[in-house]
């Protein structure tokens, strides 16, 4: 692929912001209006243009590509007896407005994991079709838009002859980029869907809140079960749930059973008692019953943080069934930070981290390995409490009993510090 500046600079290469505003004039050089607008064909890596849209008075109308002669003068000449219609006022389905639905609006740009915007688009004229060839979404495209390029130019070779911001442009190449929705300032997504869950959730729920309320929506609907799910543990209580409440009931409580416990309980408990009711009974009956035993607990409490989601064994397990039980339920427990030794009736008795486990011989019993508890505290407890404890014995996470030292949960140092960090 040619670098930015050979594209730039490549003759048959056109930026929108050239064309916009340009004078149209028919074959015998009488002026027709100003190019308003460039409609292309969707289908196709690179999509051609259909037909050009001018402005005369208050009316807009649209030439097809066929009708044209020439754009790569300072006025597009238009074929002997080219005619022009009336431009419909609803867009076609497969047909693009490129200024009144692309120029100025959101893209994800996945491989960069951020939501950018399109300044400016790139044409190339191949064999006589013009073709969307490149979204640019740098800053050079702005300045063009706003027609300082040249005095920009000028400006930046004078201080600076050698600075990046005269070779480098943002070029995202259209065939990567495609629609997700079907009305006016959509918001489009560049490569492949798959390459959403690729993603860290945690950039992803960053995109999703950058983006308006609209182009979220038509996001996270392309996500799949266990990418949105990752993506709203991640996300904001107002993001979420809105989110969970435009997909079906059904969708939904995948979604939330795909989750931690704690976070699709802080889910729910934004929601209208209502629907809060409908989804956990669309939920599989132990998720729900775990989900909803957390939302009696504040959320800002050791009850609302914990996760019912950890290892426990019998002091008499070894360090080799200690390792096979973590590899079973690897798929459902993301992070494992210690396991918990329990009584027969789930008293917590010791904690072994897999660090002991690996270093230990296989047949040893965890009631010799395992360490005392150095802190525990009750469902009660507030999120500083937990936090003063996990700083003070460099816990990484802390578990949480009743009354009788029953283990009911654990809660992680990330839901400690998310807490603390943003105060919600």
């Amino acid at each position: 692929m040619s670098s930015p500046a050979e594209i730039s600079n490549h003759p048959e290469f056109v930026f929108f912001s050239q064309l916009l505003g340009r004078k149209v004039v028919d074959a015998g050089g009488t002026a027709a209006g100003r190019l308003s607008d460039v409609i292309v064909a969707l289908g196709e890596p690179y999509p051609p243009v259909e037909s050009l849209v001018y402005r005369t008075g208050h009316d807009r109308r649209a030439l097809p590509w066929s009708a044209v002669a020439n754009i790569f003068g300072h006025e597009i000449r238009l074929r002997p007896g080219a005619t022009a219609d009336t431009l419909p006022e609803t867009p076609q389905p497969d047909r693009l407005r490129l200024a009144e639905e692309i120029l100025d609006r959101q893209i994800v740009d996945v491989e960069g994991a951020k939501v950018v915007r399109v300044n400016d688009l790139h044409f190339l004229d191949v064999k006589g079709t013009l073709r969307l060839a490149h979204a640019d979404v740098g800053f050079r495209g702005l300045v063009r838009r706003m027609g300082w390029e040249k005095g920009v130019d000028r400006l930046v070779r004078t201080v600076h002859p050698r600075a990046a911001y005269l070779h480098a442009a943002v070029l995202l190449p259209w065939k990567l980029v495609q629609p997700l929705g079907t009305s006016p300032g959509k918001v489009r997504i560049d490569i492949a869907q798959r390459q959403l869950a690729e993603l860290h959730p945690a950039d992803l729920a960053e995109m999703m809140e950058d983006l308006d309320r609209y182009q979220r929506v038509v996001l996270f609907k392309r996500l799949d079960v266990e990418t949105a799910a990752e993506t709203l543990e991640e996300a904001s209580p107002e993001v979420t749930s809105q989110l969970i409440g435009v997909v079906s009931p059904e969708r939904a409580a995948d979604i939330l059973e795909e989750m931690a416990p704690d976070e699709a309980a802080d889910v729910l408990g934004e929601l209208p008692a209502e629907a809060r009711a409908e989804l956990l009974r669309k939920m599989e009956r132990p998720d729900a019953h775990e989900v909803q035993a957390l939302l009696h607990y504040d959320p800002r409490s050791a009850g609302g943080l914990m996760t019912p989601d950890l290892v426990r064994l019998a002091a008499q397990a070894t360090a080799a069934d200690a390792l096979a039980e973590v590899r079973r339920r690897a798929d459902e427990l993301p992070l494992v930070y210690e396991l918990f030794v329990v009584a027969k009736d789930d008293r917590l008795e010791g904690i072994c981290t897999l660090k002991d486990l690996v270093a230990a011989d296989p047949g040893l019993p965890l009631g010799k390995l395992m360490r005392e508890v150095p802190a525990s505290v009750k469902a009660e407890a507030d999120v500083r409490e937990i936090a003063d404890l996990a700083a003070k014995y460099n816990l990484v996470s802390v578990p949480v009993v009743d009354d009788a030292g029953v283990l009911r949960g654990m809660v992680t140092v990330d839901d400690i510090l998310s807490q603390v960090l943003h105060g919600s």
